[in-house]
């Protein structure tokens, strides 16, 4: 029997015990977040987005935004989801700004050193950049917060309920010798979703901050999965399957 295979955990009333409390704290812990962010989430953006422009340039950040010109100093474009794309800018004072992009386009791919870029500024951050009548924002816009916690309870709280559903159920029954297939398919198929769920924002690239496309993309992978669960449950109760 593998190590923390699905059956394993199971068989082991402290693993169970574990396991359960690990399914308890993810649901409780991200129910928390959508608590806490969803509701005032938007805030940021909404006033990012009704900001007006500054009469003249700010001395100190402010909520209104001010646009000014920026010569790039240098740029750096990578594909690794652990480093950032990023731009060094120089204001007209000799100010270095460094900023840093979620994706290559569609302003940063095409900009060289001594390049100029038109550059907007709100509450003292760089928040986006134009050029030749494309613009692009920088991480520090604000971001829709609201969707971000949403997608990760999608991804996240499915799964850690059937975590908690499984163990729960086996310590009901922890006087049975072996677990059902049911509840290792359940675990098997929590485990799974937890591995999956990730890749769902993953594949969508500069889209994976749209709640609904995530959720487009998460269903299928969670219904195979499902599928795959009740095939291995209607297998091992089949009478050849309990022969063998």
């Amino acid at each position: 029997m593998s190590a923390l295979s699905p059956t394993w955990i199971l068989r082991s009333t402290v693993a169970t015990v574990l396991a359960l409390l690990v399914g308890i704290a993810v649901v409780v812990g991200v129910a928390f977040l959508v608590a806490k962010e969803a509701p005032d989430g938007v805030r940021d953006l909404r006033a990012y987005k009704a900001a007006e422009r500054c009469p003249t340039a700010p001395s100190a950040p402010a909520e209104c935004r001010w646009t000014q010109e920026f010569t790039v100093s240098g740029t750096h474009l990578t594909h690794k989801r652990s480093e950032s794309n990023r731009a060094l800018l120089t204001d007209a004072a000799g100010g270095r700004w460094e900023t840093r992009y979620p994706s290559h386009g569609p302003v940063l791919f095409r900009l060289d050193d001594g390049d100029k870029v038109t550059g907007t500024i709100w509450r003292g951050r760089l928040t986006e950049i134009a050029s030749e009548g494309d613009s692009q924002e920088t991480y520090a816009a604000p971001d829709n917060m609201r969707a971000g916690v949403l997608i990760l309870a999608l991804i996240t709280v499915p799964p850690g309920l059937l975590m908690t559903a499984a163990c729960a159920w086996r310590l009901r029954r922890h006087g049975a010798p072996a677990p059902t297939p049911g509840m290792v398919a359940t675990l098997g198929l929590a485990f799974g979703l937890f591995v999956a769920g990730p890749f769902s924002p993953l594949v969508l690239g500069d889209r994976d901050k749209n709640f609904w496309i995530v959720a487009a993309a998460w269903l299928p992978m969670a219904a195979t999965l499902t599928f795959v669960a009740r095939i291995y449950v209607t297998r091992k109760r089949s009478p050849d399957t309990a022969a063998g």
